[in-house]
């Protein structure tokens, strides 16, 4: 296993010294000169397919700076698509009038370490990074060896640095560097036939957590508005989902930590995403039709105030480790050591299936416990409907995981029912949580509780509207045919 982790440049200087490293380490090699040139057109052709061209020494590589169809996870090493001691001789097309876009140049530490028995290496990188005219510190540390040692010095580390996953490969760090830019986006690969059991769920894995850190990056650099908060429960959502789905195959105490870090992190971006519905929506859609309501105003004012309390509680705990702690569990998950080094008889079983075949009894299982509340949900009492809406957005994630495996048509008309009884539903989930916050915010007695009284009125009629809209798309969703039968 190989694992790149981030650090401040001010903490390189103490890492040999670390008294956690102290009683590891075997033997110190030469520091060395290093010096990286990536080349691209001036409209960045190569960047905009995805590659860097990058020269070292005597050597040239074509390098991926994004995900395509393969696992390969946030804290891997960049892909290597080909290489040669000339330019003229790489096996690659490449675009005309290449030049220098960012260099980096610095050094290279290496430490042999001994821990557990297990031979470990930790490389450190120290330099600058950047184009021509702007440039930033960079430092870089490499753990390769055994997945387990590699994981725990990683966590055991934390404890001492400022470790984080990069946001990026080192080529891509570069290139922001040159242009005051964000790394690339990824890719977003999905899952295919003729995949494996377990690369589907290495894949899965790395897709939704690269999705959590970029999200994480953006709320951390800037005010990001609501999108970025809502985008990263989603891609928390699905990923506790694959977790979930693909439980038979990779239950093992390492999934199950990051499974509950995963739990943690969703508990955090909760009170910052109900304050951006009742704010941005339920509210003020109320004060949009009583404008002059002096007691809305006020309303709105303190939800206001408590939302970027609840924002500057979120940055704090994703800037904290114990939001570190879970991106470095993730990353080094997909490298499959942890649940797959040794399967008992059902995870063998499981691995061994083709992936449709997986797929459909996971389906299965989801839809079986879906439809229990049987042809009609009219009676069901809002906890039930609750929990009916709580299985219906599982089934979703769990269907969008292996929608590309079967016929377009089919999974996109079972998704689009499926997301009409999911929103019907969640007119009424939206109502609960906005009566919660109302107490919350204190709006139960004074002026404010007369602002309470209008906008639990407007849930209430809308709650009642939604009811027969609920049956109808319930009826709807179970005539269909499931897609994958």
């Amino acid at each position: 296993m190989k694992l790149a982790l981030a650090l401040p440049p001010n903490a390189a200087a103490r890492l040999p010294r670390l008294a956690r490293l102290t009683g590891l380490t075997v033997a110190r090699r030469r520091r060395r000169a290093i010096r990286i040139v990536w080349h691209d057109t001036t409209d960045g052709t190569l960047a905009a397919r995805g590659l860097a061209l990058a020269e070292q020494g005597r050597v040239w590589r074509v390098e991926r700076l994004t995900h395509e169809d393969r696992p390969w996870p946030p804290g891997t090493a960049e892909e290597v698509l080909a290489q040669a001691t000339a330019l003229a001789r790489l096996d690659h097309e490449l675009p005309a009038g290449l030049h220098a876009v960012a260099w980096l140049e610095g050094h290279l530490s290496t430490l042999i370490l001994q821990k557990d028995s297990a031979e470990l290496t930790l490389t450190l990188l120290q330099g600058t990074i950047g184009g021509a005219h702007r440039r930033r510190p960079v430092c870089r540390m490499t753990l390769e060896g055994l997945a387990a040692p590699v994981l725990d010095l990683a966590l055991g580390l934390l404890a001492e640095l400022d470790l984080a996953i990069p946001a990026g490969v080192l080529a891509a760090e570069a290139l922001a560097a040159a242009n005051r830019s964000g790394p690339p986006a990824p890719l977003t690969p999905e899952l295919r036939t003729g995949l494996s059991v377990g690369v589907a769920f290495t894949l899965s894995l790395g897709r939704h957590t690269d999705a959590i850190l970029r999200e994480a990056h953006t709320i951390l650099s800037r005010d990001p508005g609501t999108e970025p908060v809502h985008q990263m429960r989603v891609a928390v959502r699905r990923l506790r989902s694959t977790i979930a789905v693909f439980r038979p195959v990779v239950f093992c105490p390492e999934v199950d930590a990051a499974d509950q870090g995963l739990r943690a992190l969703a508990d955090r971006l909760a009170p910052a995403r109900d304050l951006d519905v009742f704010v941005a929506e339920t509210a003020a859609t109320v004060g949009e039709a009583l404008p002059g309501d002096a007691s809305l105003r006020r309303l709105l004012t303190t939800a206001g105030h408590h939302r970027r309390a609840a924002y500057t509680a979120l940055r704090t705990w994703l800037g904290g480790r114990d939001f570190r702690r879970l991106i470095i569990t993730l990353a080094a998950l997909a490298d499959g050591t942890a649940w797959s080094a040794a399967p008992d008889m059902a995870q063998q079983e499981a691995l061994g299936l083709k992936l449709e075949a997986f797929a459909a009894q996971a389906l299965k299982r989801r839809l079986r416990r879906l439809t229990e509340a049987g042809d009609t949900i009219d009676h069901l009492d809002p906890t039930a409907l609750h929990l009916i809406r709580l299985r219906a957005k599982r089934m979703r994630y769990a269907a969008e995981i292996f929608a590309p495996l079967f016929s377009r048509k089919a999974t996109a008309r079972f998704l689009r029912r499926l997301a009409a009884v999911q929103d019907r539903l969640g007119i009424l989930n939206d109502g609960a949580v906005a009566n919660t916050l109302l107490t919350d915010l204190g709006a139960t007695t004074g002026g404010r509780a007369h602002a309470a009284g209008l906008v639990r009125g407007f849930l209430a009629a809308r709650a009642g509207d939604a009811r027969s809209r609920i049956a109808r798309a319930w009826h709807r969703f179970l005539r269909l045919e499931p897609f994958w039968t």
